[in-house]
């Protein structure tokens, strides 16, 4: 990593009465560091800074949920005209578009990375500012950015997992000089134990004694589902253990959630779901294990999905009809499954002869769902339950558990290998996490986004985004 790359800015945000007043926040100019860890108030703010900035464009606000990895799990119809993102969609990584963005990426989650280790460190240096509860929380929390930040680099910049050639350099300190690239197995070893500390920090999590909502004596630990809290780092750590192809710890953490699911986290109530004439909650929020809160998540929509306002030839992001028709009938009748209904508008949009359906999820207004930009949700843990269970019966009330929460018909045990793969296509999308299953799986051929019944051939190299120009010589 170059120092150059490295960028502290330590957001200083509001602590207001309210859950959106600490996040509707502007960088402020550096200040010191030992000024910024002070005071209880400075690690409040340096750490809803960082949860923040997860909202970047080159984030989790667009790139890495919505747009950049989902163009490469082909989840959108580009056209020729549009060069850039079509020769991304092709996984043609040396244009000036994909060049660009990739190094963009690449810059802002090291940035973060570093801030996280400030943050870590202080924890220390300033310890007596702290009290014991404010002291893990902010400990537990930073070490589970770092490590999903870290994870997250993996899956983009890392080999399949398996290989023993070197890969990364993983970060522990907030340090000037380049640390060494790791093999595989060592850079995930290090992710594992930031998880697991962070897991044994949250401990005194306040949505283990108090709910979602959190301690409503403190607003820095309510609305802990808008934080990495315990419960989303043991599904974080369920998602890594899959990605490596431990499935036995895989299921252990799995099964944590699924096990409290019902409770604090309960399936979308689809009488719930806008027939009061409201709109509709798109992403399912009750569901959610940990989001983002994008103030202005209706941005998103505006500059990536609105077929009213975008060209297709230059800027608007959009499936093809008859392809998301295929997905979703697959799963019993696209009629049926409250993700067609919601995900998708009723209406399409043609164009040169080809319909197209318009993806609205990301619209967003003033209600809390309605700002959610999803990181982590129950019904992945059942998608890994069902995949790591040696039991056939077991493994399909998993899906089944699943299929019926999405208002379809349960399917036999002959039918979960085909099915469980048809909901990894459905179930997250628009969340980022498709490419990365199929990088997991390591497929060649996956979904057309422009034939419902034909398939794209991806090169298995073509998973791995290069390092940017400049960037190799220090790593």
């Amino acid at each position: 990593m170059k120092t150059k790359f490295i960028s502290v800015f330590l957001l200083l945000a509001g602590i207001c009465s309210g859950c959106s007043d600490w996040l509707d926040v502007k960088p402020s100019d550096r200040i010191s560091e030992k000024t910024a860890f002070s005071t209880i108030a400075g690690f409040e703010e340096a750490l809803n800074g960082i949860y923040v900035e997860l909202n970047n464009d080159n984030l989790y606000g667009r790139a890495l949920t919505c747009e950049f990895v989902e163009i490469l799990a082909q989840r959108y119809a580009i056209p020729e005209e549009n060069k850039s993102l079509y020769s991304l969609a092709n996984y043609e990584y040396d244009g000036a578009y994909s060049k660009s963005k990739i190094e963009s990426i690449w810059q802002k989650v090291y940035s973060l990375i570093a801030n996280t280790n400030l943050l870590i460190k202080n924890c220390e240096v300033n310890r007596a500012v702290l009290s014991d509860d404010y002291y893990h929380l902010c400990r537990g929390e930073a070490l589970a950015l770092r490590g999903m930040l870290h994870f997250d680099l993996f899956r983009l910049f890392g080999p399949i997992y398996g290989a023993s050639s070197e890969t990364l350099p993983y970060y522990e300190e907030f340090v000037l000089d380049v640390n060494p690239s790791l093999p595989s197995d060592k850079f995930m070893g290090k992710v594992i134990d930031d998880l697991l500390n962070a897991e044994k920090e949250l401990e005194i999590d306040p949505i283990i004694t108090h709910g979602v909502q959190g301690d409503s004596r403190n607003v820095f630990f309510q609305y802990r589902n808008l934080r990495l809290n315990y419960y989303a780092v043991q599904a974080l750590l369920a998602r890594v253990y899959m990605y490596i192809g431990d499935t036995e710890k895989a299921k252990e953490y799995a099964l944590k959630i699924i096990e409290i699911s019902e409770k604090l986290f309960p399936w979308v109530d689809p009488m719930k779901m806008g027939t009061d004439g409201t709109i509709p909650d798109r992403m399912f929020s009750t569901e959610v294990l940990f989001a983002l809160q994008n103030l202005n998540r209706n941005s998103i929509f505006t500059s990536l999905f609105d077929a009213q306002n975008l060209k297709l030839q230059s800027s608007l992001l959009i499936p093809r009809f008859d392809v998301v028709r295929q997905i979703f009938q697959k799963a019993g009748g696209s009629g049926a499954d409250y993700r067609y209904k919601y995900f998708l508008s009723s209406a399409t949009f043609d164009f040169d002869g080809e319909s197209y359906a318009l993806y609205d999820r990301y619209q967003g207004q003033d209600s809390l769902y309605q700002q959610m930009i999803p990181m982590l949700r129950t019904s992945e843990m059942y998608m890994i339950a069902t995949e790591v269970t040696e039991d056939p019966e077991e493994a399909t009330d998993y899906l089944n558990t699943l299929r019926v929460n999405r208002g379809l018909r349960e399917i036999s045990s002959t039918q979960v290998e085909q099915s469980l793969e048809a909901e990894w296509l459905r179930e997250l999308y628009g969340e980022g996490q498709l490419f990365f299953y199929y990088k997991r799986k390591m497929k060649t051929e996956i979904q057309s986004a422009y034939d419902p019944y034909g398939t794209k051939t991806i090169n298995l190299l073509r998973y791995v985004l290069p390092i940017p120009d400049g960037e190799t010589k220090y790593n």
